[in-house]
């Protein structure tokens, strides 16, 4: 049965519904596959723990990269499936597996050569520097392979198929949760390997995830053909990372403007630091459909884009805003009615409740301003001009940065005012967004009409 959509045709509310299913499952496998490790590993002990956690943060550059390398490619190839040029999709396929190779290398020899310093760096020290030295270096030998798993997952929902990276998501997470037992703790004849174990557990389950799409790619030979000569198009390069770079960033940015929150937020003691941490993650679940509602529509307008059909485009712009609404309002009235309620799913320390209903009652109001952001900036990721939404998330952290600094330090504003200087700069840069796409469809109706 195929499994790729012809994202040109069709009503475009059962498209979105098509698509986003099988990416917010597979988000939800992914992020369940971060926590496998942790929860397996946790059983060893406190040094552990804390050398796969220093660890893991590493894991967000590796999404970074993979953002900047995807979404070019992801991009280009639905633009080229809605012009039915099947022959530069598979070009753009090409160029972006062997620019996730050379990129995924460079990652390996420099996490392997610099797990020591890194893990230093990082508060390692005594049993967990040497536990974490040896998670990560193993580790980082997964760097490529995690790199071809995100970017070929985004080139194949370019394509319209984004039941195929679920599937290999899930296959990879369970094989996962299978393996690190047995190499953490050597049960029967397997050998006990602690956190190497861990590291090798996700290490196989990546290389069958990319065993499935080697079969799936160059044996079956599913939805491309590749006849071009594996040598690198500079041409097609710089047009995915003109693209990509800007997504990317904005992934770095948004780390960014999490590390100044966490500064600002120290001087009020580890039960806010704390309840930062659990408010957050609340919110990442309702963030996460929306997320994936956003990768359904980049792909749809992309194809209709490469079509020259302005209609669907626009189409696919309220349908996707009308559905983030649908996520949005129901998930403010939930934080605004049951704040503690979700924090205490997670502590039942009185302060940390405290400091964590202020947030989550406060930081809430901006949801549905989340919601239009993030719909409309995959309208410009779909049309391939991407720089709009970095330049507004720069203006974005510029302004918070300097507001939550400054401004509750004169008028000796407490707790509450960082999450109300947060909802006034995410406001600011909605607005630039919503704006310029408005100034951007204008001028695409005129080009393709």
């Amino acid at each position: 049965m195929p499994t790729r959509v012809d994202l040109t045709k069709g009503q475009i509310p059962k498209l979105l519904l098509r698509l986003f299913t099988p990416i917010v499952f597979g988000m939800i496998t992914q992020a369940l596959y971060v926590m496998v490790d942790l929860y397996f590993v946790g059983r060893l002990g406190p040094d552990a723990v804390a050398a796969i956690s220093i660890s893991g943060n590493i894991f967000f550059m590796i999404m970074g990269l993979s953002f900047i390398i995807g979404t070019g490619g992801m991009v280009l190839i639905a633009q080229s499936f809605g012009r039915k040029d099947f022959e530069y999709a598979s070009k753009v396929f090409q160029q972006s597996l062997i620019l996730t190779i050379i990129t995924g290398i460079i990652a390996c020899l420099i996490g392997f050569f610099t797990a020591n310093p890194y893990i230093r760096f990082f508060g390692g020290s005594g049993v967990s520097l040497q536990l974490g030295v040896e998670y990560f270096q193993i580790f980082s030998i997964s760097f490529p392979f995690l790199l071809i798993l995100f970017v070929t997952g985004s080139c194949y929902r370019g394509m319209g198929d984004a039941k195929t990276p679920m599937v290999i998501v899930i296959m990879t997470t369970f094989l996962n949760i299978i393996l690190d037992p047995v190499l953490i703790f050597g049960p029967w004849i397997f050998p006990t390997m602690g956190v190497q174990g861990a590291a090798i557990a996700s290490l196989i389950s990546q290389a069958c995830g990319l065993t499935v799409y080697f079969y799936l790619i160059f044996i079956k030979g599913s939805h491309l053909k590749f006849n071009s000569p594996w040598r690198i198009n500079i041409d097609i390069i710089k047009k995915s990372l003109t693209i990509g770079l800007p997504s990317g960033l904005n992934f770095f940015l948004l780390t960014f403007n999490m590390l100044i929150t966490y500064r600002v937020v120290s001087p009020f003691g580890t039960h806010a630091l704390a309840s930062l941490g659990i408010g957050f993650r609340v919110l990442q679940i309702f963030y996460m459909l929306v997320m994936s509602l956003t990768t359904a529509m980049a792909a749809i307008v992309g194809q209709n884009y490469g079509a020259g059909n302005y209609q669907r485009i626009s189409g696919t712009l309220w349908t996707g805003w009308r559905f983030s609404l649908c996520i949005m309002i129901p998930a403010t009235l939930l934080c605004l009615g049951l704040p503690g309620f979700f924090i205490d799913i997670f502590t039942n320390d009185r302060d940390v409740i405290r400091f964590g209903i202020i947030y989550l009652t406060i930081t809430s109001l901006s949801n549905i301003l989340v919601g239009t952001l993030m719909t409309f900036s995959s309208v410009f990721q779909g049309l391939g001009k991407t720089y709009p939404t970095f330049i507004a998330a720069v203006i974005d952290n510029l302004l918070f940065a300097v507001m939550v600094f400054t401004l509750p330090v004169f008028f000796n504003w407490g707790f509450n005012s960082f999450w109300w200087i947060k909802i006034s700069a995410t406001a600011v840069e909605t607005l630039i967004v919503v704006i310029w796409l408005k100034r951007e469809l204008l001028k695409t109706r005129s080009v393709l009409h």
